[in-house]
């Protein structure tokens, strides 16, 4: 097939692949993945797997002594009435619930904008197509969130992350240098060479053109997730 830029997209070789090799495929040869994907689509099984990354670190996360005496602690310093504890295992399922679909809403979002700037520079696909980018792009993400729970929790860190702000100084925490270190790290850069993939061969546009509808949403989210961190902590500072 062709794509606007008269380039050749060659899915001579598509075949239907088993969910073993979709799910390794994520790592190990995404081309392949994707175009089989543009003809064999399966995104119950994407979205499954989010799904229960998200809620296996969330469990993890939620369920531990620190988040109940948070809890609790919290409630003390505003004055409120301490919840019981059917009160407290209600407010505990509450906020799984809530954090494993958290990152559903953020992906469809970003489908969402994947898929109009795709269809924009010339693409060919719906939203459906675009969740098909996101969601196998996202599963990295959501695995390396899932071991940086369990990191904390057997571990004697406080906090654990892969991204670029665990390498900085704790004195610059808080400025907007900061906020933008939060948002990097390894597997949010395999999500963005997942996603640009993805859209050329599922909307079958160019790698040139499908810069993009990748970077444009990733870009968007960065500045509010930093001006958010900046917010939060009271302030505005560069550096």
């Amino acid at each position: 097939m062709k794509n606007n830029d008269e380039e050749f997209i060659d899915y001579s070789d598509v075949r239907e692949l088993t969910i073993k090799e979709k799910i390794k495929d994520v790592f190990t040869n995404p081309v392949e993945l994707f175009k089989s994907l543009k003809f064999h689509p399966n995104l119950k099984l994407s979205i499954s797997i989010i799904i229960l990354l998200s809620f296996l670190a969330s469990f993890i996360d939620i369920s531990s002594p620190e988040f109940i005496n948070n809890t609790i602690e919290s409630a003390k310093e505003s004055g409120q009435e301490v919840p019981s504890g059917s009160q407290l295992e209600i407010y505990k399922y509450m906020a799984i619930f809530f954090t494993t679909i958290i990152p559903l809403v953020i992906i469809s979002f970003k489908a969402f904008m994947i898929t109009g700037l795709s269809v924009l520079v010339g693409g060919d696909g719906d939203t459906r197509e675009g969740l098909l980018v996101t969601t196998y792009s996202y599963i990295p993400v959501a695995i390396a969130t899932l071991i940086s729970k369990i990191i904390v929790r057997f571990t004697s860190l406080d906090f654990f992350d892969f991204n670029l702000a665990m390498l900085l100084p704790e004195s610059i925490e808080g400025t907007v240098f900061f906020g933008l270190a939060l948002s990097l790290d390894i597997f949010i850069i395999w999500y963005l060479v997942l996603s640009f993939i993805g859209t050329r061969y599922i909307f079958e546009i160019s790698y040139k053109r499908a810069i993009t509808p990748v970077l444009i949403p990733w870009i968007i989210w960065i500045v509010l997730y930093a001006g958010l961190t900046v917010v939060l902590s009271g302030g505005i500072n560069l550096f």
